[in-house]
């Protein structure tokens, strides 16, 4: 291998990773400080990062291969520092058109090595966010400096990316590179480390064949579009989707010379506040787009698909060594991963002594500064070891906190089975966790006026147990109609003895006292708060209720108060079991 191809390599590897990082993280950062500014009225920068992209768009024709170099590095030290997403997004902002500039110039076969290091990286963290963990963190921030160092080599400027490679950039932040996103949005509510690290290869091959499709653009864009529109009717997106992506990277080359690449930047934040809005269009003022994932999927690619209509088709197709390298080194990622985790549910036995959480965990973020809270929950559960754990704001596979993947981590890492109810778009929900098999009973989502709120109804045969987790609304009114919704839901056959959950009810509100004509609080003493962002907003509103007629004893009960891995706190009750 000469030094010009080992270069390529090195900057093939760097971009990829760069341009897949920085998307979820310009995104996460946003989404995060925009939640602060709507909930909390606090000034956190998610204006200044679109005006930073805007800008940066403008800049990048003009700016020299060793100034792009310089902002690679910054970006790769900012993410070995921290996984702040509020303040590393406005790096983010900048790096978006450097890594699409290089695209502009790569070969394809170059890039695709990039992505599947991408994926490789998204493996080795099991399903969750590269920057979250030590060791992928630091390989993370590796390939890009090597990027940034084969950059810096180069002399010139750096070529201006147009519209079509920004289209090309918001389909791959749809989620189409991210195996757990393609199976949730396939209806896949429940898998484990084993179909994870298979749907992994099969989404790195579709990458690898995306050169091969690159002679044959029209077919490619037909491709396209027939793959997102199996999103109708699923589980066929579980082969249309890799078909889509490998259709969409074929059609780079094609999408190369496209002009208007700040209207493109502009495409690119449109596209991402709208996926956003599939989750929390009401919060963010956008209704209209709730449950709407598939749609603004589907429209991208058509988008797109015009975008890199009538471009060049001339491509490098990658040799032996250039194909067998990037999944020889996925498939290596995912042997160690299956050695190192559970690969499935470690069940226990039975006990009479069972201690029963219930934990808010914030779509993946820490309360401050949108950081990734994966590793820190991880080693929480390890120390606390609850039994059996109702989750809510669950997420498994969300733009908005870099397509995270919560209840695969947990179980790879500690072993439970789940039962994961998603409330929208189906990556963004409640769970149960346990040690013991469950099996759900039924679902539903209650009537709301606000954003979609989910309960779901599960068994523990081993323990002769049935419980409820709950995520209620935002307005009282609205919780009030839900509690008489819930307590149906609760008392109907099999009949649940627990109630847990995010209430967002206070202790003397109108739903907590439906709730408790036939449930009483765990609690027989509240604790002095159940959420607290930054003393500016302090609730008690988290809670395991116990059906009133049901023979069980509370031995102990408690709140770690002082834990800040979410914005709520976990609460939590041994119940000897009768």
């Amino acid at each position: 291998m000469g030094v010009n191809e080992r270069d390529k390599i090195l900057l093939g590897l760097g971009t990829g990773v760069l341009l897949a990082s920085s998307l979820r993280v310009f995104v996460a950062g946003a989404y995060s400080s925009l939640e602060k500014t709507f909930f909390y009225g606090v000034n956190f920068p998610s204006g200044l990062g679109i005006i930073l992209l805007i800008l940066a768009a403008i800049l990048v024709g003009k700016m020299s291969r060793k100034a792009g170099a310089v902002l690679m590095a910054a970006y790769a030290v900012a993410s070995l520092a921290t996984d702040a997403t509020e303040y590393t997004h406005l790096i983010a902002a900048f790096t978006i058109p450097i890594a699409l500039a290089l695209v502009k110039e790569l070969d394809m076969k170059y890039l695709t090595m990039g992505i599947v290091a991408d994926l490789s990286l998204r493996v080795l963290a099991v399903g969750g966010e590269p920057l979250d963990f030590p060791h992928t963190r630091v390989i993370l921030g590796v390939l890009i400096l090597l990027g940034a160092f084969a950059l810096w080599k180069e002399e010139g400027t750096l070529k201006k990316p147009g519209f079509g490679l920004y289209a090309f950039a918001a389909l791959l932040e749809l989620g189409l590179i991210y195996p757990n996103a393609v199976m949730r949005y396939s209806g896949i509510t429940v898998y484990y480390l084993p179909h994870f690290i298979g749907y992994s290869l099969v989404i790195g091959l579709a990458i690898i064949a995306g050169p091969y499709l690159a002679k044959k653009p029209g077919v490619a864009s037909a491709l396209l579009i027939v793959g997102v529109a199996t999103l109708f009717v699923k589980p066929a997106s579980l082969i249309g989707l890799p078909l889509a992506l490998a259709s969409a990277i074929a059609l780079v080359e094609s999408a190369k010379g496209s002009r208007g690449g700040v209207i493109g930047a502009a495409y690119l934040f449109l596209v991402a506040t709208l996926a956003l809005g599939a989750y929390v269009g009401r919060d963010i003022g956008l209704p209209f787009m709730e449950d709407r994932l598939e749609a603004l999927i589907l429209a991208a690619s058509v988008i797109y698909a015009l975008a890199s209509y009538g471009g060049s088709t001339e491509v490098r197709l990658p040799n032996a060594k250039e194909i067998v390298g990037p999944l020889l080194g996925l498939a290596v990622v995912s042997v160690i991963v299956l050695a190192l985790f559970n690969v499935g549910p470690t069940y226990v036995e039975a006990k009479k002594d069972v201690l029963i959480w219930s934990y808010n965990v914030h779509q993946g973020f820490g309360p401050y500064q949108g950081t990734f809270n994966g590793y820190e929950l991880i080693n929480l559960l390890k120390e606390q070891k609850p039994d059996i754990w109702a989750a809510q704001e669950v997420v498994g596979g969300m733009i908005g906190n870099g397509y995270q993947d919560v209840p695969l981590m947990i179980s790879a890492y500690l072993g439970y089975a789940y039962e994961y109810k998603p409330a929208v778009e189906g990556t963004y929900g409640i769970a149960v966790f346990s040690h013991w098999h469950m099996k759900t009973e039924s679902e539903l989502n209650l009537e709301s006026v606000g954003q979609a709120r989910p309960a779901q109804k599960v068994t523990i045969d081993e323990l002769g147990l049935t419980i409820v987790n709950v995520h209620m609304g935002l307005n009282e009114t609205e919780r009030a109609m839900q509690a008489e919704e819930l307590l149906k839901f609760a008392e109907s056959e099999p009949v649940a003895q627990i109630i847990a959950g995010d209430t967002n009810a206070e202790p003397d509100e109108k739903a907590i006292e439906i709730l408790t004509r036939d449930y009483y609080d765990s609690f027989e003493k509240r604790p002095p708060y159940t959420f607290n962002w930054g003393n500016i907003d302090i609730e008690n509103i988290d809670y395991i209720l116990l059906k009133k007629d049901w023979p069980a004893k509370v031995k102990d009960y408690g709140c770690l108060c002082d834990v800040e891995v979410s914005d709520h706190r976990p609460i939590w009750t041994v119940i000897e079991l009768p």
